[in-house]
């Protein structure tokens, strides 16, 4: 009977215990939330279990390149007792300079998502803070694809406070593949620009630059458009293109490749081209054909 009486009482005395957990975590969805988020309290459970994980210190996660606007992106995280106290992004060049000090790119940002690129970005570090976690990080609107890279390069030095390893943790920008993108139009002369970007060892490796009509025909192999163009501009779509592309694989960005003189709109054409490889598919590893819209 004493041993049916302890089991029976030790019974009562879970069934309490459980009752009080239930009742502390519904306590704590109703004030953990944020602006009524019922999503909010789930990550606050799941952070008790990574407090300690991290070593204090701070960690620094960056891309090994630059993007084709020519700015690295990084991201400093600070660990106090355990747990991330604060997180800094940001985008920085050559020269040291920071991107969200830039007038004309604050401008442009704050016209178009009525908050400048600093509130932006500390949106995203205090949310880091807050979850613990950057998986669970969700994108500010208006600014989608810093937000990834804020994720991405988070995660990344956050892999480095596991270990308390102080070294910046590099991050490849570009995924290896091929990438293909198009304009979605023929022009008025009949001709469809299109590129073929292959990233090999996390580098441009090749890129193949042409036009094509409705049949199909290239441009670098059309000898009557050679004749007329060569007299006229100094160059023709097998010349240009090829010093384009050579280019390109010599210095890896996209920014510092010289317009070709006699064919300007090729050379616009091309950087638009390039830049979309680069920023919307080779960042994500997207490697289905695109067409996209070229500006004129």
């Amino acid at each position: 009977m004493k041993n049916v009486k302890m089991i029976g009482t030790a019974l009562i005395l879970a069934l309490a215990l459980t009752a009080c957990g239930g009742n502390d975590k519904e306590a704590t969805n109703n004030t953990g939330a944020v602006n009524g988020s019922a999503n909010e309290p789930a990550a606050t459970t799941d952070n008790a279990g990574t407090a300690g994980a991290y070593k204090d210190g701070t960690y620094k996660g960056i891309y090994d390149r630059k993007d084709v606007r020519n700015w690295t992106a990084y991201v400093e995280v600070t660990v106090k007792d355990g747990k991330i106290e604060k997180a800094y992004y940001d985008y920085t060049n050559e020269n040291g300079d920071l991107r969200t000090n830039d007038e004309n790119y604050t401008n442009a940002f704050k016209d178009a998502n009525k908050m400048t690129p600093r509130e932006a970005f500390d949106q995203l570090g205090t949310k880091l803070v807050e979850v613990q976690e950057a998986a669970k990080v969700d994108a500010v609107t208006g600014a989608t694809h810093s937000s990834r890279n804020f994720n991405e390069l988070a995660a990344a030095a956050l892999e480095h406070a596991k270990s308390g390893d102080s070294s910046d943790a590099v991050v490849n920008l570009y995924d290896d593949g091929t990438y293909k993108v198009e304009a979605d139009a023929f022009d008025e002369h009949g001709w469809k620009p299109q590129l073929e970007l292959v990233i090999k060892d996390h580098k441009i490796d090749a890129v193949t630059f042409d036009y094509v009509n409705e049949e199909g025909k290239l441009k670098t192999e059309d000898a009557e458009y050679k004749a007329a163009m060569e007299p006229q501009s100094g160059t023709y779509p097998a010349k240009y293109t090829e010093e384009l592309e050579k280019q390109l694989v010599e210095k890896q960005q996209i920014g510092d490749v010289d317009a070709i003189s006699g064919a300007t709109t090729s050379s616009n054409n091309f950087t638009a081209l390039v830049e979309y490889a680069l920023d919307d598919m080779a960042e994500v590893g997207d490697a289905s054909t695109k067409a996209i819209k070229i500006e004129e």
